[in-house]
């Protein structure tokens, strides 16, 4: 993946003197009479897998769909149970993450 930054025209800060102002340059005379310089950033296979990734995971709605689907099942079904262990684990792990 390579990015190409276009030129941008690069004027000269006119020179004053505190005995005479500087006169405005008209935009003619203020072009460099050197060619333009191009930058260009070439990004390396890690950096490109992690732009993906951080693409995919701005786009992604944070929800494990497949994982809902099943407990919702499970809960429609009756065969949804979660034991009082389980359940203070899971608050306790949440709790530990908060701090």
């Amino acid at each position: 993946m390579t990015n190409t930054i276009p030129p941008r025209p690069q004027t000269p800060l006119p020179l004053a003197t505190a005995a005479t102002p500087a006169a405005p340059q008209s935009p003619a005379a203020a072009a460099p009479s050197t060619p333009a310089q191009t930058d260009s950033v070439t990004l390396s296979a890690a950096a490109q897998t992690s732009t993906q990734l951080l693409g995919a995971a701005r786009a992604a709605d944070g929800i494990n769909h497949a994982a809902v689907a099943q407990i919702r099942s499970a809960i429609q079904s009756g065969s949804y149970s979660v034991t009082p262990e389980n359940l203070a684990q899971a608050i306790a792990t949440v709790m530990k993450g908060a701090k």
